[in-house]
């Protein structure tokens, strides 16, 4: 193989410039990739490297076009011959993604440093997908979720689950974020990564889906050219994986919170004369402090799908009592003793007919005596059965606002169950997935109290189930008003388009660096290319060891994903004659 550029100066143990060859000038080099070699001393010991580096910064210099005597001339007789073109001089950045120590048979021992900045002369080849594969054939969870935007190979992430690091896993739940606006092709990437993470059978997946994207298996809507399906994908691994769909619709609910909000949606709390947000935010609380007091004949708590309608007049009775509570005028009021109590009393005598109608109608959906599965059987089912669930949740019908209060429930539940099985001995080895988490983490979810309440419950659990082998994926629009406390626990961060002004500069300023920012900002836009690029950073990047950004571009298709991942559809791959690549 020849070399393509030859390092110049000056250099850094981290970044380099090089000196394009003549024979090279043709060929695509904007984040290409590259890889040389040195040897380094130490302890009278030599130590073999070898770097693999990503092109940028390419810069063309003349000097007689810059002398301001020859560009006179130019003006009036244009190029210059063996002048212009010919004397031009090509210099780029390299940029180190990774260093490997190499044995004496070329091999790769482990990831490592450069110590000493490497000698101006040293060769600089381009790398290929063989020599790529030389750098992680021997590392576990290997998937190949996107190519170089610079020379099209395939890039290779660390997609392993959050097992024993003894077993091939992380070892540790990791929690993840991509980011990027609309039409950036982030659901695309994610699904993508969520068929590398399926790889692993030990792994369960649970996609919170509130706009039915996933369920849907609908990606890039309208866009003819992009081919994606993950059902099509998960079937077709090694070891395939049914994807379990299903909607709210089809759960049973369980907590008395999610009870009490349905009935206040539905204008029970108002018949009864509760009128005003906040005064029906107090009386759904009381209700639910007085169901969780419910026991049955053995003093067991009862849970919600077991209430029976004769314990609507008793708890409305003991709801009147606090009415007076909730319209004092004055501390130090009896509950009881006032109007108040009567009156609602009263409203339920008149109305009872339909108020029990309503108690009946928000009753069927914590039911689980028809087709509804509890909503901690499904989640269960991730946790033990390493299952693949997609749960898409919404409002009524024709509702635009955000269900809160659903993903409230559904946060409640999946903590619960995490701890009921780290209690019993159950190791968990799962991933959350949430879409459009900026619509539950960002500043307006705070805009009342459900959605306060589901942001707290977010970053509780993003800070709590890592250590019980439950990691998260948060896919969102906004970077400046997603919650903090939950940006700082995310150890990979990914970036789509649409950050280069604005607020959410930045933050990815300060999270790329600026030479990573400044190749950010050189990235393709995609609605007009139709490819869909990012910038990767953390442990999921195969090829790093030095923390610097990773550019990958998604695939387009279904098949293009298949191709690069034979060692993960091998036996679909036999089956449906796909051609193979040259990729382990």
């Amino acid at each position: 193989m020849q070399p393509i550029a030859i390092i110049g100066s000056p250099n850094s143990t981290t970044t380099f410039t090089v000196d394009i060859l003549e024979t090279a000038r043709d060929r695509a080099l904007d984040h290409a990739w590259v890889i040389f070699e040195v040897f380094e001393r130490f302890n009278g010991k030599v130590y073999r490297k070898r770097a693999l580096c990503q092109l940028g910064g390419i810069v063309t210099r003349n000097r007689w076009h810059e002398d301001p005597v020859i560009r006179a001339v130019i003006k009036h007789h244009g190029a210059l011959p063996a002048l212009s073109g010919d004397s031009d001089l090509i210099s780029a950045q390299l940029t180190a993604l990774g260093v490997f120590l190499l044995d004496d048979d070329g091999r790769v021992k482990r990831r490592t440093t450069l110590c000493t900045p490497p000698p101006s002369g040293t060769p600089v080849f381009p790398a290929d997908a063989l020599a790529l594969q030389d750098l992680v054939h021997t590392e576990p969870g290997i998937f190949y979720s996107g190519h170089s935007p610079g020379d099209g190979l395939p890039v290779p992430l660390t997609l392993r689950d959050f097992g024993r690091t003894e077993e091939g896993g992380f070892g540790e739940a990791v929690m993840m974020g991509i980011f990027g606006q609309t039409r950036s092709g982030k659901s695309i990437f994610a699904a993508q990564l969520l068929a590398g993470f399926a790889a692993n059978p030990k792994m369960g997946l649970l996609v919170l889906d509130p706009q039915g994207e996933f369920g849907r298996d609908r990606f890039a809507a309208g866009d003819h050219r992009v081919d994606f399906s993950i059902k099509r994908l998960l079937g077709s691994l090694n070891t395939p994986r049914e994807v379990i769909l299903t909607t709210t619709d089809d759960v049973a609910l369980e907590g008395a919170e999610a009870f009490t909000e349905m009935l206040r949606r539905a204008g029970f709390f108002h018949s009864l004369g509760f009128k005003g947000a906040g005064k029906e935010r107090e009386a759904s609380e009381r209700l639910a402090g007085l169901l969780g007091d419910l026991t049955d004949t053995e003093g067991k708590r009862r849970p919600i799908r077991d209430l029976h309608p004769s314990d609507l007049t008793t708890l409305v009775r003991e709801l009147a009592r606090f009415a007076d509570v909730i319209y004092a005028s004055r501390p130090g009021t009896t509950p009881g003793e006032g109007q108040r109590a009567t009156d609602v009393l009263a409203r339920f005598d008149l109305d009872r007919e339909r108020l029990k109608k309503v108690w009946l109608q928000s009753l069927a959906a914590f039911r689980t005596d028809g087709q509804r599965v509890a909503l901690s059987q499904l989640i269960q089912r991730v946790l033990t059965d390493r299952a693949v669930v997609v749960l898409s949740f919404s409002q009524e019908h024709g509702s635009d606002a955000v269900p809160h209060f659903l993903l409230n429930e559904i946060l409640t539940r999946l903590r619960q169950v995490i701890h009921r099985s780290f209690h019993q001995g159950q190791t968990s080895n799962a991933l959350v997935v949430l879409d459009e988490a900026h619509l539950f983490a960002g500043e307006h979810a705070s805009e009342n109290s459900d959605g306060s309440r589901t942001r707290s419950l977010l970053a509780q659990s993003v800070r709590m189930t890592g250590k019980y082998g439950v990691g998260w994926f948060f896919i969102t629009q906004t970077l400046h008003d997603f919650d903090k406390t939950i940006l700082r626990q995310l150890q990979v961060k990914i970036f789509g388009q649409g950050f280069k002004v604005g607020a959410d500069r930045e933050f990815v300023e300060t999270e790329l660096g600026r030479e990573g920012f400044a190749r950010y900002c050189s990235l393709p836009d995609p609605k007009r290319t139709g490819r869909y690029t990012f910038m990767v950073t953390g442990p999921i990047v195969a090829l790093g060891s030095l923390g610097t950004p990773l550019v990958i571009q998604s695939f387009r298709s279904s098949d293009d994903l298949i191709r690069s991942n034979p060692h993960c559809f091998g036996a679909w791959v036999k089956v449906n004659g796909h051609p193979p690549v040259t990729i382990p």
